[in-house]
């Protein structure tokens, strides 16, 4: 199963919805989406199907505003190969959300989101901007979540590219042990970082599998 949370063109108000063959289906169910997975793999399956069945809109999916999957309200637990750390939820944003013009590397990876007995149910691509100090100033997340059915248990390649040019690649277990039975209800496991990057730099981050996004520092659009 696929999900996005995305601005609903009905009222404007966040919407949980299902992918399906291109199109954003719109959940009747008024829950986020991290209120939902953590009512447990039968109750996130009737609403699936519900979705599929009965969608209060479809959206074509390039046209969806994408939201950040869920908003947090404790810290986001990351990890990287070299430090953990937790990151103030005010900065977990979407892949449609702006990234500051002070971002000047970023580090990419997964972050797994947890169900009803806290381990993980679903996963996300997650990318971490830092600034030259290397303080964090966004942690982007989406514009999917597939859930764990649906993920392979192999090693998933992810990489990120910029005009064309590849600047880092590598590979992420999402059934590593920090993303499975990790902190909190997000954590994310960082396993590649960018080159120096600069405000106006155009962004293309992929994680095999579970999706991509692009995104411009600095832009306001």
């Amino acid at each position: 199963m696929r999900w996005v949370t995305y601005l609903s063109p009905s009222g404007g108000a966040e919407r949980v919805g299902v992918l399906d063959d291109g199109d954003v289906l719109g959940s009747a169910d008024p829950r986020d989406l991290g209120t939902l997975l953590a009512a447990g793999g039968q109750e996130v399956e009737r609403v699936y199907r519900q979705a599929v069945d009965e969608p209060v809109e479809i959206i074509m999916e390039p046209e969806a505003r994408v939201c950040a999957p869920t908003s947090p309200t404790a810290p986001v637990s990351v990890r990287t190969d070299r430090s953990s750390g937790k990151i103030a939820p005010e900065l977990i944003v979407g892949v449609d959300d702006t990234v500051p013009s002070t971002a000047r590397t970023a580090r990419i990876g997964v972050a797994a989101l947890a169900g009803a007995d806290d381990a993980a149910c679903a996963y996300t691509p997650a990318c971490l901007w830092l600034d030259a100090d290397e303080a964090p100033v966004r942690l982007s997340l989406g514009p999917v979540v597939t859930t764990a059915d649906a993920v392979p248990e192999r090693p998933l390649g992810l990489s990120a590219s910029s005009e064309d040019r590849e600047l880092t690649r590598g590979l992420v277990l999402c059934g590593h042990e920090w993303l499975r039975d990790g902190p909190g209800q997000i954590r994310a496991l960082l396993t590649v970082m960018t080159p120096p990057l600069e405000e106006g730099d155009e962004l293309f981050v992929e994680v095999e599998e579970l999706g991509s996004f692009e995104v411009r520092i600095g832009s306001r659009v």
